[in-house]
C-alpha cells in the first residue's frame, strides 16, 4: 500500500509519496505536489473568514464558506490524484484549525474556511481500497518530520521546540525523547496562536510572514525582541512553569511534570527559516538570538548557564517535515 502525506496548509497543499528508510527514518520517494488554492477556478480572492469566536461558537456556514470550502477540498483532491492516491494507498492529511472531536473535519479555522466534512468529502471521491487518516495537526507533523527525516533537527536531542512559521506559527515539542502534542499539553502551556500582548496585540499576527513581509528597518528590533520574548517563555514555562509573561484568554497552570527540563535546541523551520537565512533576514536572526541570551542572562542561574555558551537556536532547511512527519506516523500505524 502506498503511503502518501499531504500538508495542507492556509495558502496551498502540497504532498508527496512517503518511504520507510529504516525503522525510525524516512523520507520522500519522488516529487512533492504543490498547489495554490488560489489557482483552483471557483477560489474567491474576496472571501474573509468569520471572527473565529463566532466560529466556535457555531455560526452557520453560509453558500460563500461553502463555495470556498469546496475549492480547497478540490484543491486536496487534485494533489491526491497526482500522487496516484485514488486506489491502494493510505493517506495521511494536516491541516490548520480547530479539529472536530473525531479528527475527520475542521470546525474552525483563522486563515481559511470551515470544513466540517472534509474527511468523508475526499473518501467519497476515492476508491475504496484507499483510506484516510484522521486530520493531524499540521504543527505536530512538523515536529515529527524533525524527528524522522534524515536530516531533522529532533534527532538525538531528548528535550526541543519547534517553532515553524508561514500564515502561521506552528508550535511542537519534544520532552524526555517523547512527542509531545501542544493540545495533549494545553493545561500548562499555550499556542503561540492564543497568545496576547499585554497590549492585546496577537502574537501570531507579529511574527508570521505576511507581517514579517511588512517589516521596516526600524521595526526589526521590535519583532526580534518579541521572537525573543517567546522563545524565552518557552524555555522558562517549560523549566519553572507559566508565569503569565503573554496574556492568553483562560487558565494555565503552573504545575506540570516537566519540570527542570532545559531545552537542548530551539528549531526555527518552515518559511520563517528561509527568510531568516537570507540577506534580508539574517541581522534579524542574529538580533533574536542577542535578545534571547539577555534575556537569560537577566534571568540568571542555570538558564544563564545553560544558554549562555551554547547556540542552540537553529535553522531547520526542512521545508518538507510536515509531509514526512505525517508519512511516518501513518507507517506506523499501519505497521
Amino acid at each position: 500500500m502506498k503511503i502518501i502525506g499531504i500538508d495542507g496548509g492556509a495558502s496551498k497543499v502540497s504532498g508527496a509519496i512517503i518511504e520507510r528508510v529504516n525503522e525510525d527514518t524516512f523520507d520522500i520517494s519522488g516529487n512533492i505536489i504543490e498547489l495554490n488554492y488560489k489557482d483552483h477556478a471557483s477560489f474567491d480572492h474576496s472571501f474573509k473568514p468569520i471572527d473565529l469566536s463566532e466560529q466556535l461558537n457555531g455560526v452557520p456556514i453560509l453558500q460563500n464558506e461553502k463555495t470556498q470550502g469546496q475549492a480547497y477540498i478540490e484543491t486536496l483532491l487534485n494533489v491526491i490524484k497526482q500522487l496516484g492516491g485514488y486506489a491502494d494507498s493510505f493517506i495521511s492529511i494536516a491541516m490548520p484549525g480547530i479539529k472536530s472531536d473525531d479528527k475527520k473535519g475542521i470546525l474552525a479555522m483563522s486563515n481559511g474556511p470551515r470544513l466540517p466534512d472534509l474527511c468523508k468529502k475526499i473518501q467519497s471521491e476515492i476508491e475504496t481500497s484507499s483510506n484516510i487518516s484522521n486530520i493531524e495537526s499540521d504543527s505536530d507533523m512538523c515536529a515529527w518530520g524533525e524527528e524522522f527525516a534524515t536530516n531533522g533537527f529532533f534527532r538525538g536531542i531528548s528535550n526541543a521546540y519547534y517553532m515553524g512559521g508561514g500564515t502561521g506559527i506552528a508550535d511542537g515539542m519534544k520532552l524526555n525523547d517523547k512527542l509531545l502534542s501542544f493540545d495533549s499539553q494545553s493545561n500548562w502551556i499555550a499556542k503561540t496562536w492564543e497568545l496576547k500582548s499585554k497590549n492585546g496585540a496577537s502574537i501570531e499576527s507579529l511574527l508570521s510572514m505576511p507581517a514579517i513581509n511588512e517589516h521596516t528597518e526600524k521595526s526589526i528590533m521590535s519583532i526580534s525582541k518579541v521572537f525573543a520574548l517567546l522563545i524565552f517563555e518557552r524555555v522558562q514555562t517549560i523549566y519553572e512553569g507559566w508565569d503569565n509573561q503573554f496574556v492568553v484568554e483562560r487558565k494555565i497552570d503552573k504545575s506540570h511534570s516537566y519540570h527542570r527540563l532545559l531545552l537542548d535546541r530551539i528549531v526555527i523551520g518552515q518559511r520563517l527559516s528561509q527568510f531568516f537565512n537570507s540577506k534580508a533576514g539574517i541581522n534579524i536572526f542574529e538580533q533574536i538570538k542577542t535578545d534571547f541570551k539577555e534575556l537569560c542572562i537577566g534571568h540568571g542561574g542555570i538558564i544563564k548557564e545553560h544558554f549562555l555558551d551554547n547556540d542552540r537556536i537553529v535553522l531547520s532547511n526542512l521545508r518538507e517535515a510536515p509531509i514526512i512527519g505525517l508519512g511516518s506516523k501513518a507507517w506506523m500505524e499501519i505497521s
